[in-house]
């Protein structure tokens, strides 16, 4: 022990030095497991979409009133919507598809978007005038007039044709939070549910 204080005392640099060296590997290595931890976490979350994905294709690829009339109120929004998708993307021309579907069609593929996107503003922000001119009529099909009020804030916000409305941070906030509070994404899936439940006829693929 004495001779290794001694050495320290001669070498004091070198110690500092095989410390830091030390320290930053450690710092790495700690570094390197978390990076490892959320690719992980990342790739099964990404595993566990695609698997969920291909079950309901499964599942409502053949829309039928029987299937419909058989679904989980938690997944024929969805499911719905995903029918309609397999068709759209097989077309030449998506947004022509999309306009030869009959309005409620249109209206639940875009509630389904609008919950998929979990967040009014990102639905705003991130997609076409074909779906968010339709969403706040799509809510109030489904008899959620409230949330409707709600997200028609933001609809005349993220408008490029409005120049009526500009940005407001105090009102995307309270919005996102009244969707985020009262679990309203659920309540658009359970309440589009039984639209569809309730119009099966309506919404079978021809």
């Amino acid at each position: 022990m004495e001779n290794f204080l001694q050495w320290l005392t001669e070498y004091k640099w070198y110690a500092v030095g095989l410390v830091f060296v030390l320290v930053v590997f450690a710092l790495i290595v700690r570094m390197a497991a978390k990076a490892y931890r959320r690719h992980y976490e990342d790739f099964r979350k990404e595993e566990a979409n695609i698997k969920h994905l291909l079950e309901l294709k499964e599942k409502y690829e053949n829309l039928t009133k029987e299937v419909i009339m058989n679904a989980d109120d938690d997944e024929l929004l969805e499911g719905t919507a995903l029918s309609y998708q397999l068709v759209l993307q097989k077309a030449d021309d998506m947004s022509g598809e999309f306009k030869k579907m009959k309005k409620e069609q249109q209206f639940i593929y875009a509630l389904d978007v609008f919950v998929s996107d979990k967040s009014p503003q990102i639905f705003f922000r991130e997609n076409g005038r074909e779906l968010t001119e339709i969403i706040i009529p799509a809510l109030e099909l489904i008899g959620l007039f409230e949330e409707a009020a709600e997200a028609e804030k933001l609809r005349i916000m993220f408008d490029e044709k409005d120049e009526t409305t500009s940005i407001n941070e105090k009102i995307i906030s309270d919005v996102e939070e009244y969707f985020d509070k009262g679990d309203v994404l659920t309540k658009i899936k359970h309440c589009g549910a039984k639209y569809i439940k309730k119009n099966a006829e309506m919404f079978v693929k021809n």
